[in-house]
């Protein structure tokens, strides 16, 4: 809390000269508190146009790497977040060319398998920021004349756009970061296949929110949580309880990795780094 509106101000809004004011926030700190991302161990992965994900720490984290950005929390924390700029942009883009609809898109993904028949993409057709190559642009590999289908095609766009945010779980643990639980958001989150995926791929278990507009109900909780602050209570046990209380996870999304796809996915994952570094030498994995 930084002090109250200035009664002037008040005056002009029609609200009480006792409102509090707080310093806020941004979009993504907001969603932290709005996915209960408050606590080591916790990521919150977006599966939007672009990629998002970012955990909650209790110390700076000064990364070895630029594409790590070193925020602040609104949990008095921090917050190292990393963006890419291709996930359901680049599904969506697929997806256009096939000519499907989303349910048409899903049913191909479900007919499709792990390595979608040796199919590879660099879905870099935005560009790209993590890694850092904003002149990137997209390609797909090792097609033939049996694997080139709507099926692998849907498959290795949705393995290729997740395959970049486990790069940045992977810059997240290079930096001792770890993730015990990914909370996903996003419309990519809405697809059980991509769900399971997502835990195959990270090694990690998933679950989704129940209310995906998480940043509104992080700033709702923030709210609560600044005007009820007293000098003598615990802010974050007091953080906690309202995390506690209104962010609510949908335990029917819940995914854990699959043991056998992990193992796969693993191969698989060095493979794409394998074509990405011979495509871009500069890129460092």
């Amino acid at each position: 809390i930084i002090g109250t509106v200035r009664p002037a101000i008040a005056e002009k809004l029609g609200i009480s000269p006792d409102t509090r004011v707080a310093s806020g926030g941004g979009d993504n700190m907001m969603a932290a508190i709005g996915t209960g991302n408050i606590r080591p161990g916790i990521t919150t992965m977006s599966l939007g146009t672009s990629g998002t994900l970012f955990t909650f720490a209790e110390q700076p984290v000064v990364a070895d790497s630029a594409m790590i950005a070193g925020f602040c929390s609104s949990s008095n924390g921090w917050l190292p977040l990393i963006c890419t700029m291709n996930v359901t942009s680049a599904t969506t883009t697929v997806q256009s060319l096939l000519g499907m609809d989303i349910q048409a898109f899903n049913e191909a993904l479900n007919s499709s398998k792990p390595g979608a028949g040796g199919l590879i993409m660099l879905p870099f057709f935005n560009g790209e920021r993590v890694p850092q190559l904003p002149d990137a642009r997209a390609s797909l590999h090792n097609m033939d004349g049996s694997n080139l289908t709507p099926q692998n095609l849907s498959q290795a766009v949705v393995e290729s756009a997740t395959y970049g945010l486990r790069f940045g779980i992977d810059l997240f643990r290079q930096q001792g970061i770890t993730t015990r639980e990914i909370r996903l958001t996003g419309g990519g989150a809405r697809s059980v296949k991509w769900r399971q995926i997502v835990a195959d791929i990270m090694a990690a278990p998933v679950v989704c929110v129940t209310n995906q507009e998480a940043a509104a109900l992080g700033a709702a909780i923030q709210a609560i949580w600044s005007d009820t602050l007293t000098t003598d209570s615990a802010p974050q046990a007091q953080l906690a309880a309202l995390c506690d209380r209104f962010v609510q996870l949908d335990d029917s999304s819940r995914t854990p990795p699959d043991p056998a796809n992990v193992a796969v996915y693993e191969s698989l994952y060095q493979n794409y780094l394998a074509l990405l570094t011979s495509e871009y030498p500069e890129v460092t994995v």
